[in-house]
């Protein structure tokens, strides 16, 4: 599995930064011509980091599902305890107490005569079949060897506070511009998309992210802004995945590789 993100939790103090570095951002002059200044702005995703580190918090009945590649294996923990890898035979006990260090939820079982210790980090955790992130990076110790895979739902990643679009296909957006995207836990998404408000459908399978077509206001606007959410509807209705970067962006990626970047 490829885990990324790893400061975001585990370095608090980071989240007070205001980070800029070169970079490109598009702007509107008079007329409603594009130039493009430098101007990057990271700023460290508070929003996420408290997304993750709900994941790994809570009493020992909240629901852990993991997984990992190579070799295969897949853990449940809710009512009861299950683990299992392919070709084995499948694990079955009492769920232990859970402990939270610095984060990170633990768990210590004897089931069927074999020791397991699990670890649960909030820390972004990408599949490394599917590509698919989670909230969870996830480790089980089992009979002296260490398994690392993902847990916790990916729909987690995207709900909650709104994203605020900064890049459409590396053009940048037109400066004081707003495009936006809330996820819900009802699977509507829906946001400001330059001059219209739009709503779609949005659906998280094993494999990636799939959108719906938009219906949307019908303003009119200056030129610009209409050219730009052209663009970005067109690019949204193609998402079939999304990323979350190092410093907490969220990506969203359709067939053919054009993008959406935005940032809470």
């Amino acid at each position: 599995m490829d885990e990324s993100s790893d400061f975001l939790c585990a370095t608090p103090t980071l989240a007070s930064l205001d980070i800029r570095r070169p970079g490109r951002a598009a702007s509107v002059a008079k007329g409603g011509r594009m130039s493009r200044p430098l101007a990057w702005r990271l700023v460290a995703p508070l929003a996420l980091c408290a997304t993750l580190s709900a994941c790994a918090t809570g009493d020992a009945a909240v629901t852990l599902r993991a997984h990992g590649n190579e070799p295969f294996w897949s853990l449940e923990i809710d009512r009861v305890l299950r683990f299992s890898e392919l070709g084995g035979r499948p694990l079955e006990g009492a769920v232990p107490k859970a402990r939270t260090l610095d984060g990170v939820r633990r768990y210590t079982a004897t089931v069927g005569g074999r020791l397991l210790e699990v670890a649960a980090a909030p820390r972004v955790c990408h599949d490394d079949m599917s590509g698919m992130p989670y909230p969870l990076a996830v480790s089980v110790a089992v009979d002296g060897r260490r398994l690392q895979g993902c847990g916790g739902d990916p729909a987690v990643l995207l709900r909650g506070a709104e994203w605020v679009v900064e890049d459409i296909d590396g053009g940048g957006i037109v400066d004081r511009s707003r495009v936006t995207l809330n996820f819900r836990a009802d699977g509507r998404l829906d946001g400001r998309a330059s001059c219209n408000r739009y709503t779609a459908s949005y659906a998280l399978s094993g494999e990636g992210l799939s959108v719906g077509r938009a219906a949307s206001t019908l303003m009119a606007c200056v030129p610009a802004l209409m050219h730009q959410e052209r663009r970005f509807l067109d690019v949204l209705q193609g998402v079939n995945r999304f990323e979350i970067g190092e410093t907490g962006e969220l990506r969203l990626i359709d067939a053919s590789g054009r993008r959406i970047v935005a940032r809470r």
